[in-house]
């Protein structure tokens, strides 16, 4: 009889394995955002064990089964990580992810919270805190918008209602996705144990925040703040797209001809590789790119207030 592979052996028992292996805990295998097993970012992690197969998916570190998680997060290699996996499974039982929130259910509440808020104005607390960062906006983008008291949760527990910059996330074709927020107070970031979350919404594999039309010379960074730091700096539209896995998957609207991705230098080299990655594969589909990247360790937000442009 031919033996099965460690797919078939685990299949439907993920939750159990990844826990008796010591990869995820309770709270990360509920199927809800989390700290992430492999690079321990505290809110970009997501186990939802589709078809039983243990996928999950990260925010910076992308996605994978449960076989890539456990590799990645042991740093075992791909024999002893089969070993295990086999052993783990001989002793738990099947068990699924309890369902989470379906997607018309998501796509409400996106639509409720973006209706609660307001588009941004000089002097309110979204407006000072990109000051507070740095930033002169000039042109208030309609992808932003202000929530008055949007609450925060730590796990299931509320912990308080802040103020947030919502910015609304779109998919490739331009239909929206999710939005991200960021958690404030007193024109600062809120004191919450992660101020910056992306809301449940549609399945993409990326998402932009476009924060100025595209024209044929378009720019992209990570984070928001970057973005319109670069956007600042070079005196090119820029838009956020979240992440370095957001940098790396980035698909060009319609009539975009150059490129500029706007890297982070990270000390780790993630930011410089997936900016890399994507110019390589742009490339080779047409388009004209370049890479960005500051001279020093960390982003363009960090090189404009070095260079004092924002009074």
């Amino acid at each position: 009889m031919q033996r099965r592979n460690v797919h078939e052996v685990a299949a439907d028992r993920w939750p159990g394995i990844l826990s008796a292996l010591g990869v995820l805990d309770e709270k990360q295998i509920t199927g809800r955002h989390c700290p992430c097993p492999i690079c321990g970012g505290k809110d970009r992690f997501r186990f939802d064990d589709k078809d039983g197969r243990g996928t999950w998916f990260c925010s910076h570190c992308g996605a994978g089964n449960g076989v890539d998680l456990v590799l990645k997060a042991k740093g075992w290699d791909f024999k002893t990580a089969a070993k295990e996996i086999e052993q783990a499974a001989g002793v738990v039982q099947p068990g699924a992810v309890k369902p989470e929130q379906g997607e018309a259910e998501k796509v409400e509440k996106l639509r409720r919270v973006w209706n609660e808020a307001r588009p941004l104005r000089e002097g309110d607390e979204a407006m000072r805190y990109l000051a507070w960062r740095g930033l002169v906006v000039a042109t208030l983008p309609d992808c932003l918008r202000l929530h008055p008291a949007l609450p925060y949760f730590d796990g299931r527990t509320e912990i308080g209602k802040f103020s947030a910059l919502l910015a609304r996330v779109v998919a490739p074709d331009g239909t929206g996705a999710t939005m991200h927020r960021t958690y404030l107070q007193d024109g600062r970031k809120a004191p919450v144990p992660s101020p910056k979350k992306l809301m449940p919404g549609k399945p993409i594999s990326v998402g932009a925040i476009r924060l100025a039309p595209a024209v044929e010379w378009l720019g992209i960074a990570e984070g928001i703040e970057t973005a319109l730091a670069a956007s600042q700096l070079f005196g090119c539209p820029v838009w956020s797209v979240v992440s370095a896995n957001g940098i790396e998957a980035f698909e060009p609207p319609a009539g975009v001809k150059t490129l500029t991705i706007f890297a982070d230098h990270d000390a780790n080299f993630t930011g410089q590789a997936a900016a890399y990655a994507a110019a390589r594969r742009l490339t080779l589909q047409g388009l004209m790119c370049e890479v960005a990247v500051p001279q020093v360790i960390g982003d363009w937000l960090d090189v404009l207030n070095r260079r004092g442009v924002a009074a």
